[in-house]
């Protein structure tokens, strides 16, 4: 497997922003289809775990790849935890020193999604896709309101962009047109279930290439672990006439919340195992007869 950056990107932001066309199929299933002038190596930002509210998220960490992802006319994805929210209303997980002072307030789960429009509308151009994670949907369920809807609605709004609202899993298509061609990768995405501090949630590889097989790359995150690992599965190709070797990517794309440098609190106690802080980035390569994608833990 190749990895790293190879960035090089000549084509114009606001041009292609404005012909890129996002489409909902089903709550859990997209399609993205993308017109380049070029073949340049077209750049995406997968992340999830931000926990965007809680003190221990590394925002200086997660605004500069952020800031590198927009610089390079990329694109933005999050697979679910972009909230943290462990203050909702009827939560038994609550906790004061889980809190940022700017959020002590009657409506916190307001203050919470009001800041993070703010900070984030800069960004809002290049995000494709927001997902849910097991902390959105669980305040949802205590509090009778949909937060992430709320965020993708409210920058939405704000900036004109196009953003879209994903569920727990599902799937999205990346469709690239250049030169009247198109080619298409098929992205599997699921907040995630499965973890462990021996196996790091690697044991969810077989687990997914079972119950997503249309995909050509698996994203998950939950555990805050980050690794790539590729599955090998034999696929039948009608257009060559032949059975193939065809690699399934898999990614658990890390966190952003940071919780063993100061040697305290829930993760240390149980005796958990620190974790990737960052995110992964996904270079999509056209000029092959079969798009060819790379990925660099961030």
């Amino acid at each position: 497997m190749a990895l790293g950056f190879g960035l090089g990107f000549g084509f114009d932001y606001l041009s292609r922003c404005k012909t890129m066309k996002a489409e909902q199929y089903a709550p859990n299933y997209h399609r993205f289809t993308i017109p380049i002038n070029s073949t340049d190596k077209v750049p995406f930002f997968v992340s999830s775990d931000w926990h965007f509210d809680n003190p221990k998220c590394n925002r200086k960490l997660l605004f500069k790849h952020l800031d590198m992802i927009k610089e390079k006319n990329g694109y933005i994805i999050v697979t679910g935890d972009l909230f943290c929210l462990m203050q909702g209303k009827y939560d038994k997980r609550s906790s004061k020193s889980d809190i940022l002072p700017q959020h002590m307030q009657n409506n916190y789960l307001d203050a919470v999604i009001d800041e993070a429009i703010e900070l984030l509308a800069p960004y809002a151009h290049n995000m494709l896709l927001i997902s849910k994670g097991n902390h959105e949907t669980s305040v949802s369920s205590r509090n009778e309101t949909d937060v992430l809807k709320r965020l993708v609605d409210g920058l939405n709004v704000r900036t004109g962009s196009n953003i879209q609202l994903g569920q727990y899993t599902g799937y999205y298509t990346l469709c690239f047109n250049y030169r009247g061609k198109r080619k298409s990768l098929q992205v599997g995405y699921s907040h995630g279930n499965w973890g462990g501090i021996i196996t790091k949630g690697t044991l969810s590889v077989v687990r997914y290439s079972a119950i997503m097989p249309d995909c050509d790359v698996m994203f998950s995150g939950h555990t805050h672990d980050g690794w790539i690992v590729t599955q090998p599965r034999l696929r039948r190709n009608e257009y060559k006439q032949k059975v193939e070797v065809v690699n399934q990517w898999h990614i658990k794309t890390g966190t952003y919340k940071e919780e063993f440098e100061n040697g305290k609190g829930w993760a240390v106690e149980r005796i958990a195992m620190p974790k990737h802080i960052g995110g992964c980035l996904m270079n999509v390569d056209i000029n092959h007869e079969a798009i060819k994608p790379t990925f660099t833990l961030l």
